[in-house]
């Protein structure tokens, strides 16, 4: 079976990535520009073709070359899952030895795939470490909503609509307010935050071609809580987050969700995807399971196998004191070790 390799997208890739059933927003020749622009990764698409000259299968890759955090392939950085795309495992094997191969070519530490584990080739052992909730959009919309936790989501919604709370949709200028309030949760959470490059990139690439929406909750005309929401094919994915903490108490963020939940049932899309959670976090995939939505697993796997950094695990003493460190900085620090250092986290 013939692997080509190429650093741009072969023609016909998007119609390819459209018309597989496994098909996702993280293989898309669009996220792909945006990752790869704004952080300037080496892209890598493994493909092989029908006699017609059609793509038949592929995979999508790139090669991080950092100082700080080393040489690696990832399939694909800042994605929760990128599977191999085939019609059978022997084309999703040999898509994975290609990938494998150029790791080793380019002197890489590892190359770490990232599976949905309905995705996972037989004979792919991953590790569990993180888990997406997908809701199904297919019941009505009072059905839907009465699936919701009683207490922690319904009323919450409920006493959002009473707390004069108006939800818009945001242009370049919310992208702008929705980042300073990002900014700010991150440091509140004591995580890194994007360089905003990245969230205009986002905007001016993926905006024209409706496959991102960006929801804001205004209170007396302040915005105090925002959500970036993408959208391929009839799959939306809440991809990030952020609000005033003081103002939680109106329970914004519950409004915010719900009315992106039914934007997407209005634009015809059949699953809500409420993004990457660790299996650490139990607070969180709590919060997830109250919106009625299917834990499903999530297998990363590196090639040779390789000890995750205690940098990236979220379950260690060192990123814990990480954690702390961050939390105590001011917003401008957390704006420019982003713009600094977030590349070198893929």
């Amino acid at each position: 079976m013939k692997i080509i390799v190429k650093e741009q997208p072969p023609d016909g890739w998007d119609t390819f990535i459209e018309g597989h059933p496994c098909g996702s927003i993280y293989h898309h020749g669009l996220w792909q520009e945006v990752i790869t622009r704004t952080y300037g990764y080496r892209p890598m698409y493994h493909f092989t073709l029908e006699p017609g000259g059609r793509i038949a299968s592929g995979a999508l890759a790139a090669y991080v070359n950092s100082p700080l955090t080393g040489k690696r392939i990832v399939a694909f950085p800042f994605s929760d899952s990128c599977d191999p795309l085939s019609a059978d495992s022997d084309a999703a094997e040999a898509l994975i030895d290609s990938i494998a191969r150029s790791g080793s070519d380019l002197g890489a530490k590892f190359v770490e795939l990232r599976f949905s584990d309905a995705d996972r080739p037989p004979g792919i052992e991953g590790r569990p470490e993180y888990c997406c909730h997908v809701l199904d959009l297919s019941p009505g919309e009072d059905v839907l909503f009465g699936s919701f936790h009683k207490n922690c989501v319904q009323r919450a919604v409920r006493s959002a609509g009473k707390n004069d709370i108006e939800i818009v949709e945001g242009d370049l200028h919310g992208m702008k307010e929705f980042y300073r309030l990002h900014a700010i949760t991150r440091r509140r959470q004591g995580v890194p935050v994007q360089p905003f490059a990245f969230f205009r990139r986002l905007h001016d690439t993926l905006g024209p071609k409706q496959m991102l929406t960006v929801l804001l909750a205004r209170h007396h005309r302040r915005v105090i809580a925002g959500v970036v929401i993408l959208r391929f094919g009839r799959k939306a994915y809440y991809k990030y987050g952020a609000s005033d903490d003081r103002f939680s108490h109106l329970r914004a963020n519950q409004l915010l969700m719900w009315e992106a939940i039914r934007t997407a049932r209005r634009e015809g899309c059949v699953t809500f995807d409420f993004g990457r959670t660790s299996l650490s976090n139990h607070g969180l995939c709590r919060y997830k399971d109250r919106w009625g939505s299917r834990r499903m697993p999530l297998s990363y796997v590196r090639i040779p196998d390789h000890r995750k950094s205690e940098v990236f695990d979220e379950s260690s003493r060192l990123h814990g004191y990480l954690k702390e460190i961050m939390s105590r900085l001011p917003l401008s620090m957390i704006r420019l070790s982003g713009e600094l250092f977030y590349k070198h986290l893929a």
